[in-house]
């Protein structure tokens, strides 16, 4: 499988109109018959620096809050840098210690709204009954923010 800048080449080596499968043949992303374009469309992405890693993404953070670094670190063993970096987004880069205790998942708001009423109310809810889960995270926006696929507690 070619990588860098030796795909980019190929790539552009071939004849104009190739289609995306040849060209994913051709730089050898066809293992046991099945192309993997996956694999293929991230190795182009990667090659045009337009893909960055969780290491760069993390790097990228810590380097942009340096006096906040400890902490950033501690984080990002376990969170994603995408939630910390709406967090602080939203909340300010002083909050940071909070951050644990203020982060509830990721997933929509509704998502959110069954989650919390099935684990605290230990409602075993029938499939059949429709609840309207958006509706109830609309009641719920009043303790809770949705940050892009993120769900923070306001009061922590």
């Amino acid at each position: 499988m070619l990588k860098g800048t030796e795909l980019l080449n190929a790539i552009a080596a071939m004849p104009e109109g190739s289609t995306r499968t040849e060209q994913c043949r051709a730089c050898g992303y066809e293992i046991n018959g099945r192309l993997h374009f996956t694999d293929f469309f991230t190795a182009i992405l990667e090659a045009k620096g337009e893909l960055k890693t969780v290491d760069q993404l993390n790097d990228e953070l810590i380097q942009k809050y340096p006096e906040q670094k400890d902490i950033l670190e501690e984080l990002l063993e376990d969170y994603d840098s995408e939630a910390i970096q709406e967090f602080i987004d939203y909340f300010g880069e002083d909050m940071l210690e909070s951050f644990t205790d203020a982060y509830q998942g990721e997933m929509t708001g509704a998502e959110f709204a069954e989650q919390l009423v099935t684990d605290c109310y230990c409602l075993d809810i029938p499939s059949f009954v429709c609840i309207d889960w958006e509706a109830t995270w609309e009641e719920l926006r009043y303790d809770f923010t949705e940050l892009g696929d993120y769900i923070f507690a306001q009061n922590f």
